[in-house]
C-alpha cells in the first residue's frame, strides 16, 4: 500500500512542480537574474530564481524533493526571507536545508502563508504520503483543487486511481461529506476508472443520503460502470439503495410500463436512432420502427432465480405481420458455462412461455426486446402493455 500511495505522491508532485516549471520558462523573459544585480536586492526576484533552481532539480529527479539543496540556493532563499520575511517560497527552500521536524515545521509555515505555492503543497503531500497518512494527502489535495482550477486535470485522475486501495474509502467519505467544488469531476473520473469503481460503490454508499441528486453523484455512470464491469451484485446494491426497492420485488421491475425509467438498466434501459426506438408512456412501451429497420429497443437487468419460471409480454393489439418481434434472456455476467440465449418471438397479443433457469450458473440476465420491420409497407407501431416473469 505504501508503495502505491508512494507513487501516486510521485506523481502529484512532478505534476505540481512542473507546472510550475512551465510558468516558470514562460515569464523567464523578465529577467530575475537582472533584478539581482540592481540594489536595493530585488527579494521577489531572489525567490523567484531559488525556486526556479529547486524546481528544476525536482523535475529532473521525477518529482522526488531534495535531501539537500545547493548552498548558493539557500542564499538565494535567505536573501528573499531578509527583504520579504513572508515569502512563502522562500521558507519552504530555506526548509529543504533542513531535516526531520525542523523541515516540517518550516513547511507548515510556508504553508500556513499561502495555500497557493505548489512547491509547498507539494512537500506536504509527498511528506504526509511518506507517513502513509492519508487524511493529509486529501486535505492538501482539497486544499490544491480549491485554490488552482488548472490542477484539476492533474489531481483528480491521481485521486480516481487512489481510490482502488479500499483504505482510501472512510478518509474520501469524510472530505467528500461537505460537497467539496470538485465532487462532480471526482465522481465523472472514477466511474471512467475501472479500478476505482467497487471501492467507489462502497463510498458512495457510505455519503447516501434521501433525496440526493444522483446526478451530482453521476449515480448512473457509477452503475453502468460497475455492469459494464461484471460488478452486477455492487450495482444492484446502489439501486436497491437509491431505490428503497425490496429484494421481493417481481422479476422484472416496472412491468407495466408506470413510471420513466431513472437507473437503466436495472430500470428499463431504452435504445432510438433515426430509424427506430423505444419510449414509455401511458402505461405503454411504445415501439416504432420504419421499414426494413430495427434492433435493440429494450432491456432489464435481472436477478433470476434457480427455478422454473412464467413469462408473459401482453401488446394492446396484435402484432402486425410485417413486424419481428422477439423477447430475448441472456446471461449478462461474464462466466464460462454461460447458459445458450433464448429468443422467444412475439407473433400474438399475448405469449406465454415456460422458462427453466434450474441448473445455470448464472444470476444476472439481460431481459431485452428486439425487433424489425419487413422490407415493404411503412414500417410498425407497437405498444406493449406488460412484460413479465414470476415464479412457478
Amino acid at each position: 500500500m505504501l508503495r502505491n500511495i508512494l507513487l501516486w505522491i510521485g506523481a502529484i508532485s512532478l505534476a505540481l512542480v512542473s507546472s510550475l516549471a512551465a510558468l516558470g520558462s514562460i515569464t523567464k523573459t523578465k529577467r530575475p537574474e537582472l533584478a539581482l544585480s540592481l540594489q536595493p536586492t530585488n527579494g521577489f526576484a531572489a525567490e523567484k530564481m531559488a525556486v526556479e533552481l529547486v524546481i528544476g532539480r525536482i523535475v529532473k529527479d521525477r518529482g522526488k524533493f531534495p535531501d539537500q539543496i545547493n548552498p548558493s540556493w539557500y542564499k538565494l532563499a535567505l536573501q528573499a526571507f531578509e527583504t520579504e520575511p513572508v515569502s512563502p517560497a522562500a521558507i519552504a527552500v530555506i526548509a529543504l536545508t533542513k531535516t526531520g521536524n525542523v523541515r516540517r515545521s518550516l513547511m507548515e509555515k510556508a504553508f500556513n502563508l499561502s495555500r497557493r505555492q505548489q512547491l509547498v503543497t507539494g512537500w506536504m503531500i509527498a511528506d504526509s504520503g511518506s507517513r502513509n497518512d492519508i487524511p493529509s494527502i486529501l486535505q492538501f489535495y482539497d486544499t490544491t483543487l480549491r485554490t488552482s482550477t488548472s490542477s484539476a486535470g492533474t489531481i483528480i485522475p491521481v485521486m480516481a486511481n487512489a481510490l482502488e486501495n479500499e483504505n482510501f474509502v472512510e478518509p474520501f467519505a469524510a472530505i467528500l461529506s461537505v460537497n467539496p467544488p470538485w465532487a462532480d469531476l471526482f465522481w465523472a473520473k472514477v466511474a471512467a476508472t475501472p479500478i476505482a469503481i467497487t471501492n467507489a460503490a462502497d463510498l458512495r454508499r457510505l455519503l447516501y443520503k434521501k433525496n440526493d441528486q444522483n446526478e451530482d453523484f453521476r449515480d448512473n455512470s457509477l452503475i453502468n460502470a460497475l455492469v459494464n464491469n461484471n460488478r452486477i451484485g455492487k450495482a444492484e446494491q446502489l439501486y436497491m439503495l437509491f431505490t428503497n426497492a425490496s429484494g421481493d420485488d417481481h422479476l422484472i421491475r416496472d412491468s407495466e410500463f408506470n413510471s420513466e425509467p431513472v437507473y437503466p438498466p436495472f430500470d428499463w434501459q431504452l435504445f432510438s436512432t433515426g430509424e427506430y426506438g423505444a419510449a414509455i408512456g401511458k402505461g405503454r412501451l411504445n415501439l416504432s420502427a420504419i421499414h426494413n429497420s430495427g434492433g435493440l429497443f429494450a432491456r432489464q437487468l435481472v436477478k433470476l432465480p434457480k427455478r422454473i419460471l412464467d413469462m408473459e409480454v401482453e401488446a394492446a393489439r396484435d402484432i402486425p405481420e410485417n413486424a419481428e418481434l422477439s423477447l430475448g434472456l441472456s446471461c449478462a455476467e461474464d462466466i464460462k458455462n454461460r447458459p445458450s440465449e433464448i429468443d422467444i418471438p412475439l407473433k400474438e397479443r399475448i405469449t406465454t412461455r415456460k422458462i427453466s433457469n434450474q441448473g445455470s450458473p448464472c444470476e444476472y440476465y439481460w431481459v431485452s426486446i428486439s425487433g424489425r420491420s419487413s422490407d415493404h409497407g411503412d414500417g410498425f407501431d407497437i405498444a406493449i402493455t406488460s412484460v413479465s416473469l414470476r415464479n412457478q
